[in-house]
């Protein structure tokens, strides 16, 4: 896994990244550069054999109106098809988690995402617990997360829903993209939960919000599905 910080980023990689999201789901190169570069860092794997990239993360962190709090926000993730269900992803999430907790051991973390269908389901099957972004909170928790998202959409140029609580993102999933996953797949929980909240999620180039708290019960989680993932996954020849 490659790290790569915001300020070495250049515009060549971002260009590179660029290719391998648009084959993936249509994005303008520009709309992609603006959220690339709200980011601190993006994880990149890439074939030991042939170094092209078959996959990437973007991630930061800010600041949340609680307590001795802070929140790790999970931007981009594109996995080619081929590389997909191997726990990079997965990988890169609690590679940044322990990073993050190192320089702030005191504070009580918070991951933050605006994603995709396949991002959501990746994520959300790996986890104990998790909560849909409400866009009319009642507690101090809600107001802040909600407020965490605001500020979230508004750094990617995105808008938000306050009604329903999507995001539109002006991002589409490509039809052969759709087409390579089985019914199956759609008729998941995660799936079906994630339709139950954008059921239009196909052509509306609106994702859905979500986030879930690193506790116990969740770190063991995600550690339990990252090493199960890893270990069947193909030979170390073919990702990073």
């Amino acid at each position: 896994m490659e790290i790569v910080r915001r300020e070495v980023l250049s515009d060549a990689l971002i260009r590179e990244l660029h290719a391998v999201s648009n084959s993936l789901m249509a994005e303008e190169l520009e709309h992609f550069r603006v959220h690339a570069l709200s980011n601190e860092v993006v994880h990149i794997f890439r074939r030991t054999d042939t170094r092209s990239i078959v996959g990437f993360q973007f991630w930061k962190t800010a600041p949340i109106g609680l307590p001795r709090s802070r929140i790790i926000l999970g931007g981009k993730l594109r996995i080619l098809p081929e590389f997909r269900n191997r726990g990079l992803h997965l990988l890169s999430g609690l590679t940044f988690f322990v990073q993050e907790k190192l320089r702030n051991p005191r504070s009580r973390h918070y991951r933050l995402s605006i994603a995709s269908l396949f991002g959501f389901v990746s994520i959300t099957e790996a986890l104990a617990r998790y909560h849909i972004f409400d866009p009319h909170p009642r507690t101090e928790e809600g107001n802040a997360l909600r407020e965490a998202f605001r500020t979230l959409a508004e750094e990617s140029h995105f808008r938000v829903d306050e009604e329903r609580g999507l995001f539109f993102v002006n991002i589409y999933m490509k039809p052969e993209t759709l087409g390579r996953f089985s019914p199956d797949y759609f008729n998941r929980p995660a799936a079906r939960a994630y339709a139950t909240v954008n059921p239009e999620f196909r052509t509306n180039g609106s994702y859905v919000g979500f986030w879930f708290r690193f506790t116990p019960d969740n770190l063991a989680s995600l550690t339990s599905a990252t090493m199960r993932k890893l270990l069947r996954a193909p030979g170390a020849g073919s990702r990073s």
